[in-house]
């Protein structure tokens, strides 16, 4: 029902964000940004095989969504480079999750203080020019979501598995943007101001 939800949800009219400018400490909502989604085609039936082969009897959630698209970017604004989250194709997945690691390593952190789902788990998405990942834990956390936040790192996990995932995004996505980090910020196309998303409206038409 989840994946359901999230695709129609994905399939809104006239997408967008209410928001308010950034240091604006009444957070007035003066600017409505228009958002779309690059949502990619199916997965093929190796790249299917190759969740299966990576996350083992987790990866089923995964399949389904990705049998309906291997990969997407949501929430990209309409005047800037903007966007809000973004789910890598399967067959980046090995090596975005090596990229994740190499990064943190040259944070200073040691493989040994890593916990388990960081050393071993998937990154299959990210927020866009955060520098910050969503991993799928294996093994004992199998099917666990987690968010590699260098800034605001914590070991617990996002979500309980795919699916609770999507329903955050889903329910609340401006809420689920900036409890993330509030990284992404849309632009009114005709100054610097950045602007914070605080509602999201399926039609703004």
């Amino acid at each position: 029902m989840a994946l359901a939800e999230f695709e129609g949800h994905v399939k809104d009219a006239s997408p967008a964000f209410r928001c308010y400018a950034c240091g604006d400490r009444l957070e007035k909502l003066d600017l409505t940004a228009r958002v779309s989604h690059a949502l990619r085609r199916p997965a093929s039936a190796k790249a299917l095989a190759m969740i299966d082969s990576l996350l083992g009897k987790a990866g089923g959630p995964f399949k389904l969504l990705y049998g309906l698209h291997n990969g997407m970017t949501l929430y990209r604004d309409s005047r800037s480079e903007a966007a809000g989250v973004t789910f890598f194709p399967v067959e980046e997945w090995v090596a975005r999750s090596q990229t994740m690691r190499d990064e943190l390593s040259a944070m200073g952190w040691e493989k040994e203080q890593m916990p388990a789902w960081l050393r071993e788990g998937i990154a299959f998405g990210e927020i866009p020019h955060s520098a910050n990942f969503f991993v799928v834990g294996v093994g004992d956390d199998a099917g666990k979501i987690y968010y590699a936040d260098h800034d605001d790192f914590t070991e617990s996990p996002i979500a309980a598995d795919l699916e609770e995932f999507l329903d955050r995004i889903r329910s609340d996505p401006a809420g689920f943007l900036y409890q993330c980090g509030c990284y992404t910020r849309y632009s009114d196309g005709k100054t610097d101001t950045q602007w914070i998303p605080q509602e999201y409206v399926s039609d703004a038409a």
